[in-house]
């Protein structure tokens, strides 16, 4: 990377910093209550809460008194992802924890608000609590762009989505389940020169999906055995004429040998049908057995990844890789880790529209085997309120995907794989630093830089960040006004037209995001959100430019 971009993102966080160190000059008064919590955020990804035999290894040492930030390194698809952002609205909200009064008081939302792009956004939770641990609840949401950055009505984009959710607990198991649609509607319009004299029809695409995910796990703290079983089943269709079926099922289950030793094992079963021009059958299976020895100055994990991959009359692969870890405590409030481990990533139809909806119709499959992952890394928790986290890892992959403009369409993507010659390496640091001042102010820094070599048939990891950050920031004024703030920072992306047989190196992407949330009582407060507000036109993806700044400011109602 060049040095310019660091610059960039420096001088960066000092514009983003400049409110927040006048807020944090103010005094905290008591618990925050604000209104506005979020319920439900689809895309948020969140974990089961562990029982006893899952917390027999902690995730945060230090200050117990101090409320912890859950900040932890989750597996990745691969270690080159990049996180959603505008023009992505995420709405004003309160921190995670619904141990919050509000939270507790009120169950219902009802939120509402209009901004520039004709914008228009609705979103809604309604639950029934039916004591302690059973909750049923419904959750709905509409955010509509009707124009977009280019084109007026060519580029705007829409996003339906309702859920309906279920939690049950009986003594000795709980249930829980969600029955969901999402839709979500957008253009192919990325023209270059972006000429627009046809009917927006023959661009517009769309997808709809149905979703169903049902959980059954262990609801004794003093079982010996602690399990749970998980179903995903979801259908895809677009407006292009392809369909997807998924199908994930998984089993975790952990038995306690002596109070030192337990046995585990995770299964994982992906089954896919994909329907296009062709049917496609894919599967996937993959079992994990581990055992786990625990003392208080270390835990050791060793088994072994059995993995099938199948594709119907095509290939039927079987892998086998070890896999181990050792964490250690050095110091209170300090561990380090380091491990190996392989595995195969089920990648298909959805996974794929998620992360690029420009992707043309006849998009090739194929699931990416990791080869060999070795990492390292330590995680701290000051008594200051300072937590610090960093993971170094060298991984090899096989079929190793990117993103980028069709050979025959540059307005559209295709997956490229590399070949069956070419084992893809990635080197990468990721690296995290934590900062809260209980119920007043809370910081999180994360940057990734990626290193890649051997593309092979690739040539360069089109579309693929070398290096990215986030900085979020939340903080309370008086009981009465939330802030919070959101940079993203991306470099080193490359994209090619094949077409013209031309490269292209995008500039670095910077976008800054403010959210206010006023509180006029306790049932209702005002918010405005701006995104993007160096109002820059970057491109994420080659000849798709966002939307520059841009605002929304609505009423929230809780009930």
């Amino acid at each position: 990377m060049q040095n310019p971009n660091y610059k960039i993102f420096l001088k960066t966080l000092l514009v983003a910093c400049l409110p927040l160190l006048k807020t944090n000059a103010q005094k905290s008064q008591g618990e925050v209550k604000t209104d506005d919590i979020e319920i439900y955020k689809d895309t948020k990804v969140s974990l089961p809460q562990a029982n006893r035999i899952f917390e027999k290894i902690p995730t945060n040492v230090g200050d117990d008194a101090r409320k912890p930030i859950r900040y932890e390194f989750v597996e990745r698809k691969l270690p080159v992802q990049t996180p959603e952002f505008s023009p992505t609205v995420s709405m004003p909200q309160d921190n995670d924890d619904k141990t919050n009064s509000k939270a507790a008081k009120y169950n219902n939302i009802i939120r509402a608000g209009i901004g520039n792009y004709a914008h228009t956004f609705l979103e809604a939770h309604v639950g029934i609590p039916m004591g302690e641990d059973n909750y049923h609840g419904i959750y709905i949401k509409h955010n509509n762009f009707r124009l977009g950055p280019v084109g007026a009505n060519y580029s705007g984009s829409s996003q339906n989505l309702v859920k309906v959710h279920s939690r049950t607990s009986f003594d000795a198991v709980k249930l829980e389940g969600a029955l969901g649609w999402e839709r979500r509607g957008f253009d192919f319009y990325g023209f270059t020169p972006k000429n627009y004299d046809f009917p927006e029809a023959q661009i517009f695409n769309s997808w709809n999906k149905f979703n169903f995910i049902g959980a059954v796990s262990n609801n004794n703290k003093d079982s010996k055995v602690d399990y749970q079983f998980k179903s995903n089943l979801s259908y895809l269709f677009t407006h292009l004429k392809a369909n997807e079926l998924v199908w994930k099922g998984s089993v975790n289950a952990v038995f306690t040998i002596t109070d030192e030793l337990t046995a585990g094992l995770e299964g994982n079963i992906v089954l896919a049908q994909r329907q296009d021009s062709l049917t496609l059958y894919r599967n996937l299976y993959k079992l994990k057995p581990t055992f786990q020895y625990k003392n208080d100055k270390f835990t050791i994990t060793a088994g072994l990844n059995v993995i099938n991959d199948r594709e119907k009359n095509t290939f039927n692969n079987s892998y086998i890789y070890p896999i181990i870890k050792l964490d250690a405590q050095v110091i209170q409030g300090v561990k380090i880790f380091v491990g190996y481990e392989g595995d195969v990533y089920a990648n298909n139809l959805t996974s794929y529209l998620l992360e690029n909806q420009w992707l043309s119709r006849f998009t090739e499959l194929r699931n990416t085997r990791k080869t060999g992952d070795f990492y390292a890394g330590g995680k701290a928790s000051l008594q200051n309120g300072l937590d610090l986290e960093a993971k170094i890892s060298y991984a090899t992959y096989k079929d190793f995907y990117v993103f980028n403009n069709s050979k025959t369409d540059s307005t559209r993507f295709e997956a490229l794989y590399s070949d069956d010659t070419t084992t893809v390496k990635v080197t990468n640091f990721m690296a995290q630093l934590s900062y809260q001042i209980p119920e007043m102010f809370r910081s999180n820094l994360k940057f990734d830089v990626n290193v890649f070599s051997g593309l092979g048939n690739l040539k360069t990891a089109w579309h693929r960040p070398t290096f990215s950050a986030t900085w979020n920031n939340t903080f309370t004024i008086q009981q009465k006004l939330l802030v919070s703030s959101d940079l993203y920072f991306l470099a080193g992306i490359k994209g090619k037209n094949f077409v013209t047989d031309r490269e292209i190196k995008l500039d670095p992407i910077i976008d800054l995001n403010f959210k206010f949330t006023y509180l006029l009582s306790d049932h209702f407060n005002v918010f405005v959100s701006a995104n993007n507000v160096f109002n820059k036109n970057y491109q994420r993806y080659l000849y798709y430019p966002t939307q520059g700044v841009n605002f929304l400011g609505g009423l929230s109602y809780s009930f």
